[in-house]
């Protein structure tokens, strides 16, 4: 797959940073951002507009597209017709432990379940050939944008374009054509197909993003001098975290070269002091004890179970005693306070999912025990109760003094 497209311009540079060279540890600022009621001046920050009304226009209706079949193919009328469906053949409406991909094979006899997916699909490649058209049209303009803020700051950029990738993450997650690492462009089209459409209108000024950030539990000293964002993508979430702590010596990293060096051109442009690195989650090149925060947003269903037992233990090792690890992603079979959805119908879509939205991983993250594997590394864990408007859960773990 990486053989498809160019992971980054021949004339991208790399600037790399010296570890804990200029930030002098000063008493921890904590910026509280209402992410659903943001101000003019946040809102204006933290959007990301299409050059033309055209090309928002057909992401609008990307958008529209995908709220309707969430809404009108999934909601409640539907479920009980899918019910109804089930009961005829006299199988259960309720929790089951029929497998994923037989409840998929139940449902595609339905008419109804076969659209839904239909729709799905197409809105999802729409979306994403229409952000694709966008930046890739004026190739040369945008490449010439990152290339005026590779080597400038603030913040810093640290590219390593020979680094060997793990076939994990060489997948084209969610469908996105060349995935995180095998288009240039990565994570402009990211960046704007999930403020247009992706999240079908609940992420137009970062929300999503915003959230995890303030969320993110703090240490019991109070003290917050390095954070780590981890699996970065385009680098908003990093950028989140730097709004929460200015004063903090902030980073973020993904396998994406092409993610990490939009990053930092969007850090530039907002004036934000972010430092991005192209490095793996399980080799993070860190010190020991080095960050008073570790973050995830939607990491580990994107890499294989063995993958995240290398992580998490890495999570431990670059984290001060006291330190906190903040998981943010959807639920797995090893949290007991909060079940994994278990209906034919629930578990057909998580196939779906699985198979139509590129996830490969996500299986294996669903079943596996990753509270378990958090305490194996180290730390005390919290599996906190805590529902938000995207229907994940946060489970953050602290390193024992």
């Amino acid at each position: 797959m990486l053989s498809r497209r160019n992971i980054l311009a021949a004339s991208a540079a790399t600037a790399v940073f010296s570890i804990g060279g200029r930030y002098a540890m000063a008493a921890t600022t904590d910026i509280k951002v209402d992410p659903f009621n943001q101000t003019a001046t946040q809102k204006a920050l933290h959007a990301a507009r299409f050059e033309t009304l055209n090309q928002e226009g057909l992401m609008d209706f990307a958008e529209g597209f995908k709220q309707w079949n969430g809404r009108d193919m999934g909601g409640r009328d539907a479920r009980r017709h899918y019910n109804r469906f089930l009961r005829a053949k006299g199988l259960p409406t309720g929790k089951t432990d029929i497998p994923y991909e037989e409840c998929y094979q139940i449902l595609l006899e339905n008419e109804h379940f076969e659209a839904a997916i239909r729709f799905n699909r197409s809105a999802q490649a729409l979306m994403w050939d229409r952000a694709m058209r966008a930046f890739h049209g004026k190739a040369d303009k945008y490449l010439a944008l990152m290339e005026a803020t590779d080597n400038s700051g603030p913040g810093s950029l640290e590219l390593n374009p020979d680094m060997l990738l793990p076939d994990y993450t060489t997948h084209e997650i969610h469908a996105q054509p060349g995935g995180y690492v095998g288009d240039p462009f990565a994570g402009w089209v990211y960046h704007w197909a999930l403020t247009q459409a992706f999240y079908q209108g609940r992420n137009q000024f970062d929300e999503a993003f915003l959230s995890t950030a303030q969320d993110c539990p703090m240490p019991a000293d109070g003290k917050v001098n390095r954070i780590l964002d981890v699996g970065c993508g385009s680098g908003l979430g990093t950028m989140a975290y730097k709004e929460r702590f200015p004063n903090a010596e902030v980073w973020g990293i993904d396998a994406g070269g092409p993610m990490v060096r939009y990053g930092h051109h969007e850090a530039v442009q907002r004036g934000l002091d972010v430092n991005y690195a192209q490095r793996l989650a399980e080799d993070t090149k860190f010190p020991d004890g080095y960050f008073d925060i570790v973050s995830d947003y939607l990491l580990f269903h994107e890499v294989t179970v063995p993958a995240a037992q290398k992580i998490v233990p890495e999570f431990n090792r670059i984290l001060r005693p006291g330190g906190i690890f903040f998981h943010d992603d959807s639920v797995t079979e090893g949290n007991p306070n909060i079940p994994v959805p278990q209906t034919v119908y629930d578990r057909a879509w998580l196939w779906v999912d699985h198979r139509h939205n590129i996830e490969p991983w996500i299986p294996g993250y669903r079943e596996s025990d990753f509270p378990g594997l958090m305490r194996k590394a180290g730390f005390d864990v919290d599996l906190t109760l805590k529902k938000d408007v995207y229907r994940r859960r946060a489970i953050h773990g602290v390193k024992p003094a």
